[in-house]
């Protein structure tokens, strides 16, 4: 998704992400390969125009990692264990909706990894982890981003992979 990012870029002075992934995606290269489905939120990140990085249900990471997303003040990053955590102590997912939308610019760009999801519901994707979302959760936080009067400039889903038909 990089090129639409960058496509986007042209058409719009600011917008931020909105990532819903199992993974961080933000290391500078993986196993020597800049451009790799590990390093996308990295790279999007060296896109002038792009003002905010909001991730959502990140379980894998590295420490690398974990440092980028301490200390680029444009990154917020809602981890799954937080989100679990805090719905076992009986906050709602509305308002857990509700903290990360407070988060976003106006125009958003949306990215959604197929391995944001649980595992079940994306049995052939490359990179399962346990936990994630249910796919009406994520589409009640998109429903809460248009509600919120926020523009959703462009959107990618990613790492589909179809299954066997044996």
């Amino acid at each position: 998704p990089l090129g639409l990012m960058q496509a986007v870029a042209e058409k719009h002075e600011n917008f931020g992400i909105l990532h819903i992934d199992a993974h961080a995606d933000l290391r500078d290269a993986y196993e020597g390969f800049e451009f790799s489905h590990a390093s996308i939120m990295f790279n999007a990140l060296k896109i002038e125009q792009v003002n905010k990085l909001v991730q959502v249900g990140i379980r894998d990471y590295c420490q690398d990692e974990k440092d980028i997303i301490d200390t680029d003040k444009r990154i917020t990053t809602f981890f799954d264990s937080d989100i679990k955590a805090q719905q076992y102590e009986g906050k709602t997912w509305a308002k857990i909706c509700d903290d990360i939308v407070a988060e976003l610019p106006n125009k958003i760009y949306l990215s959604l990894d197929i391995d944001g999801l649980d595992p079940k519901l994306c049995p052939n994707t490359g990179t399962p982890v346990p936990g994630g979302f249910e796919f009406e959760q994520v589409v009640y936080l998109i429903k809460k981003v248009k509600k919120k009067k926020k523009q959703i400039i462009a959107f990618d889903i990613n790492e589909v992979t179809p299954g066997n038909d044996e």
